[in-house]
C-alpha cells in the first residue's frame, strides 16, 4: 500500500475527511498490517517514517492523519469527557484503517495497532473500546486517557483473548507517569491480554531501543504465525 490514496469521510467528529496514509506491501502481498498514530505535533507521514526499520516484507502500513496534528485537545490525564468528542473520532479513524486492512484481506488477528506519545494513547483507548483478539498493541510513551480515578476503575467490557500488548517508555520522560503506566498494563491485563511492560530508564520522551525491538518482534510473530 502506497500512498494517500484514501480519506475517512465516515469517521464521526473532528477527524472527519482527515486522510488515512498507507505504506509497506502493496494491497496484494500484504500478510499483515500495522496501524500507527502519530503524536501531537507530528504527521502520518512522519510515523510511517519513523517505524520503517520495523516494517519489513509483507507488512501494510496505516497511519491516520489527526486534524490539525492533535488526537485531542488536553492531556491525556484529564477526564475523558474532557476530551471528547476529539478521543471518540480518534477511535473511529484508528477503526477506519482496520477496516481498510479488512479490505485487503487482513484481519484484526493479523493487525498490529500502536502509536506514539498522544497517538499511543488513541491506541490504547481503540483497544479497551473494541476489545477482541488482535495481533497485538504497541503503547510506546503513551497511557489509557482518562483522569487517574477513571483509569483505576477501568474495565475493559469483553475479552483481549491473549493479544500480546507492549506498553514501553522512558524512565526519564516527563510526561509520562509510572503510576499510569501501571495502571494501563492492570486494565489490559485483567481483560486477557498478554502484557509487555518495558522500560529504558535512561529514556526521555521518544520511541526507545526496547519498543522498536519489541514492535519489530511482535510484527515478526504476526508474518510468522
Amino acid at each position: 500500500m502506497t500512498g494517500s490514496d484514501r480519506f475517512m469521510d465516515a469517521v464521526s467528529g473532528p477527524h472527519t475527511g482527515q486522510p488515512l496514509v498507507t505504506a509497506g506491501a502493496p494491497a496484494l502481498a500484504a500478510d499483515a498490517a500495522y496501524i500507527v498514530c502519530h503524536g501531537r505535533g507530528a504527521t502520518a507521514q512522519g510515523v510511517i517514517n519513523l517505524v520503517k526499520p520495523v516494517t519489513g516484507h509483507g507488512i501494510a502500513v496505516l497511519a491516520p492523519q489527526a486534524e490539525r496534528s492533535r488526537w485531542y485537545p488536553r492531556r491525556a490525564s484529564a477526564p475523558r469527557e474532557a476530551n471528547e468528542p476529539w478521543l471518540s473520532s480518534s477511535v473511529d479513524c484508528v477503526g477506519a484503517a482496520l477496516e481498510a486492512a479488512r479490505a485487503i484481506d487482513i484481519p484484526p488477528e493479523r493487525t498490529v495497532i500502536g502509536g506514539f506519545s498522544q497517538g499511543a494513547c488513541v491506541a490504547a483507548e481503540f483497544v479497551r473500546r473494541r476489545p477482541t483478539r488482535y495481533g497485538g498493541l504497541a503503547v510506546l510513551s503513551g497511557t489509557l486517557p482518562g483522569s487517574n480515578d477513571e483509569l483505576e476503575a477501568t474495565m475493559i467490557d469483553g475479552s483481549l483473548e491473549g493479544t500480546p500488548v507492549l506498553v514501553a517508555y522512558g524512565g526519564a520522560d516527563p510526561h509520562v507517569d509510572r503510576e499510569r503506566i501501571a495502571a494501563t498494563c492492570r486494565v489490559f491485563d485483567h481483560a486477557g491480554a498478554s502484557v509487555d511492560k518495558r522500560c529504558d530508564p535512561d529514556a526521555g520522551h521518544e520511541v526507545t531501543d526496547d519498543g522498536f525491538d519489541g514492535v519489530g518482534a511482535m510484527l515478526e510473530a504476526v508474518i510468522d504465525s
